[in-house]
């Protein structure tokens, strides 16, 4: 016998308590056994957090009840995975505060770990940097490096500078009677 539940709205998530009853029929045998397993993201045997089971003894046909408790399978930013933790330590999600950081998820220019492969921006460029080297906030005019982070804390996202030399000169300063 098998029962499915997929979707965490099946589950009261104030009284998070699965209450198993298991009724013998009178042609089973004597001894019963209950496996309650919890998955990530669907029934996938690779994703599978966390399981119990207990067996029940009947001495003739009958009611007995099982309370499980303590399953891991706190999802606490709700995108359908789980912490690593629990007595299986099977969870997969490396940061459960946020929705956006999980197995597979996309790269999002922020300094973290979204797709939770250990690194942080791997394959996703979405800005072009300009060396400032005289620290006026506009960098060198020319080609810039494409980077989700800036390659050191000399770069810029403004282009425009013709004179990286000098902090004077920059696109947005006072033009002054002086021949520069």
């Amino acid at each position: 016998v098998l029962a499915e539940f997929k979707e965490p709205g099946q589950f009261d998530t104030n009284d998070p308590v699965l209450n198993v009853a298991v009724f013998r029929k009178a042609d089973w045998a004597r001894d019963v056994e209950i496996t309650v397993r919890a998955f990530e993201k669907g029934c996938a045997t690779e994703q599978l957090v966390d399981e119990r089971k207990q067996t029940f003894s009947f001495a003739s046909a009958g009611r007995q009840e099982w309370m499980i408790e303590d399953l891991h399978t706190a999802d606490e930013d709700g995108d359908g995975f789980v912490s690593p933790g629990g007595p299986m330590n099977r969870g997969t999600d490396c940061d459960d505060l946020r929705a956006t950081a999980f197995p597979g998820a996309p790269e999002l220019c922020n300094g973290l770990d979204d797709n939770c492969d250990g690194q942080m921006e791997t394959g996703f460029v979405n800005r072009v940097w300009y060396l400032d080297r005289d620290r006026d906030s506009f960098g060198r005019n020319g080609p810039g490096t494409e980077a989700c982070d800036p390659p050191s804390e000399l770069h810029v996202e403004v282009t425009g500078d013709c004179d990286d030399e000098r902090a004077d000169i920059h696109p947005n300063a006072v033009e002054a009677c002086n021949s520069v």
